[in-house]
């Protein structure tokens, strides 16, 4: 019988709700650039104000010039003293729900998410996908689970082509020049089937990839030459993967608990679990690919015990869409809940039967 999730404290579940109203309230990019503080200088009688942003990884930016005292120039300064304010109170927040034992991004992953989010990639819509992803399902949800299953080395982000046409704007910056901005030495991994594009983008250590990022798109219909689709919203190429729609429909806001709070987009909790069962039961071979498959059934057992509880029509309203689908997506879905502890699916608002 697989460990159920322990209960948060509704004042923990509480204060996460109110950090991501926040988040996606402002500007994530004028957030975190709003600390530091003022100081007023004087010269030949005449003063001049000043501000001195805060220290940013070890490195301390130079004063920016606001202006001479003056009405207008006290007005800028209030306007970024409020901001400062805000981010330091968000900041206190995200400390709080760490000490509470909440799943946290280490430092890499979370100044790669912040770079994403500064540049606009999650207000266009973007998604998290993957162990990423399931950090943010516990204080949203209100559990907690064992850190194993929240620890990962990569980053998945996914979007829909369609939208990613739609949206009609772009990221601040191709996106490996986004990464860049998280740490410089990310290179683009060459596309095995196509060498002049690329979906994956790693931190390399001599031939070892010691971190990734691999940007994905639904595959719907047949297989494609190359098995990769140009996203213009992302300005870059991405993979495409067999059952990727169902994850995205309907995403839903969410906040990474790094800086002052990350505002990011994630699958709705009962798709990325059912999701989850269906990938477990395509990696069949290898040591390596049963890991996985281990780690996606302990995600998706993790969030089925809430979810069982707490939001049993959105459940089966997933489910019936995923039998819904056709006879390929029914039978896959069918085998694979199998491997479900017994608890769970006997506890779940669905049957495996069919």
């Amino acid at each position: 019988m697989a460990a159920r999730p322990e209960r948060l404290p509704v004042s923990v579940h509480t204060l996460y709700a109110d950090l991501a109203d926040r988040a996606w309230r402002g500007d994530f990019l004028e957030i975190a650039e709003a600390g530091g503080t003022p100081y007023r200088r004087t010269e030949k009688g005449r003063s001049y104000w000043y501000w001195q942003p805060p220290t940013i990884n070890g490195s301390r930016p130079s004063a920016r010039y606001l202006g001479p005292d003056s009405p207008e120039t006290r007005q800028r300064m209030g306007e970024r003293e409020a901001l400062a304010g805000a981010r330091k109170d968000r900041i206190g927040m995200v400390r709080a729900l760490r000490a509470a034992g909440l799943p946290v991004p280490d430092g890499l992953t979370g100044r790669v998410v912040a770079a994403l989010a500064g540049a606009g990639a999650f207000r266009l819509r973007a998604v998290l996908v993957g162990s990423t992803a399931f950090q943010c399902y516990g204080p949203m949800l209100g559990f907690r689970v064992s850190g194993a299953l929240t620890r990962t080395g990569d980053l998945d982000i996914a979007q829909f082509h369609p939208v990613s046409i739609a949206v009609g704007d772009e990221l601040d910056g191709d996106f490996l020049t986004v990464l860049r901005r998280a740490d410089p030495r990310f290179e683009a991994i060459l596309s095995a089937a196509d060498t002049r594009r690329s979906w994956r983008y790693a931190i390399r250590a001599g031939t070892q990839e010691t971190f990734s990022v691999e940007l994905l798109a639904p595959l719907r219909g047949p297989e494609r030459p190359g098995g990769l689709t140009r996203l213009k919203a992302m300005r870059s190429d991405a993979r495409l993967l067999r059952f990727l729609d169902f994850l995205l429909y309907r995403e839903v806001e969410a906040v990474m608990l790094a800086g002052p709070g990350i505002p990011v987009r994630v699958p709705a909790p009962e798709r990325f679990a059912l999701h989850k069962v269906l990938l477990s039961d395509l990696r069949a071979d290898g040591a390596a690919s049963r890991a996985k498959a281990r780690k996606d059934l302990g995600q998706a057992t993790a969030l089925l015990h809430v979810l069982a509880q707490d939001r049993p029509y959105e459940l089966e309203e997933a489910w019936e869409e995923l039998l819904d689908r056709g006879p390929a997506w029914r039978k896959r879905a069918l085998e694979a809940v199998r491997a479900l502890p017994a608890d769970v699916r006997n506890a779940l608002p669905i049957r495996d039967e069919g």
